[in-house]
């Protein structure tokens, strides 16, 4: 029990008392609301993750002019309120997953190539493992080519990247008669054309690396320069259990092989 005078006292069943100051009563209600506070915000975060996880799936299936909100709502288990608590609309919602798609891939390609001292290698090997990505998990593919020029939004982290890149190599000399703008185009345009023809032309579409070489030379690298890259060794991307791309690709995969996933 607390008496707020000069001293608290708590009393134990044994008899024993111990005095406190208000301090410390202070810190334990403090640390039970911060607890709370962390919590609410932990099951928020979950909430909404589930969320663009199966608006991607969605999307990806119906494209990203459809009106989608109420399959949404059913793939992800939850009622109308939930949902309007966490996006209002479809272009919203389209902009969340493409954000965080976008950002989770960038940011584990730049991890690998960042360090590479050869802007044309840091290209080469980027976009390849872009477009390797979109290989090993159709996912991927399936929403790229379902959000169109969406899915290079101007808040995408191509934009912060991609400039840096462009421009060590433009200062360097190993990429000539273009400007920034026109590589930026050059690099995206051609890798989400790409990847829209990975989701519907994948046995007939061009490999990565001949699509990467000829990127190169659009950016005024030699043919046996651009050659020699795009056959140099490539790390795989690592994307975590938790990240949306492999909690997508597992649904999408429980979807399809319902038996498998329950077994």
């Amino acid at each position: 029990m607390c008496h707020y005078d000069n001293t608290l006292v708590f009393t134990y069943e044994a008899g024993r008392e111990e005095h406190l100051t208000p301090y410390n009563c202070d810190m334990s209600e403090t640390m039970t609301i911060d607890h709370r506070t962390r919590v609410a915000a932990e099951r928020r975060e979950r909430m909404r993750a589930r969320l663009i996880e199966s608006a991607m799936l969605v999307f990806a299936e119906k494209g990203a002019g459809a009106s989608v909100i109420q399959e949404v709502i059913a793939a992800a288990g939850v009622s109308q309120g939930t949902f309007y608590n966490y996006f209002r609309t479809n272009e919203e919602l389209l902009s969340a997953v493409t954000q965080e798609l976008n950002d989770e891939l960038l940011r584990l390609i730049e991890l690998e190539v960042g360090s590479y001292s050869d802007p044309a290698r840091r290209i080469a090997c980027g976009v390849r493992m872009f477009l390797h990505a979109a290989h090993t998990y159709p996912l991927l593919a399936r929403f790229i080519s379902a959000a169109g020029l969406h899915a290079a939004g101007p808040s995408s982290l191509i934009y912060v990247y991609l400039p840096v890149h462009i421009e060590e190599g433009l200062a360097s000399g190993r990429f000539r008669d273009v400007t920034v703008e026109l590589a930026l185009d050059v690099i995206a345009g051609t890798a989400l054309t790409t990847v829209q023809r990975f989701a519907t032309e994948r046995e007939t579409c061009a490999p990565p690396e001949q699509v990467v070489a000829a990127i190169l030379r659009g950016l005024g690298v030699s043919r046996s320069e651009a050659q020699a890259l795009v056959r140099s060794e490539l790390p795989s991307i690592d994307a975590p259990a938790n990240s949306l791309l492999e909690r997508g690709h597992a649904r999408m995969r429980d979807q399809v092989h319902p038996n498998a996933a329950a077994g």
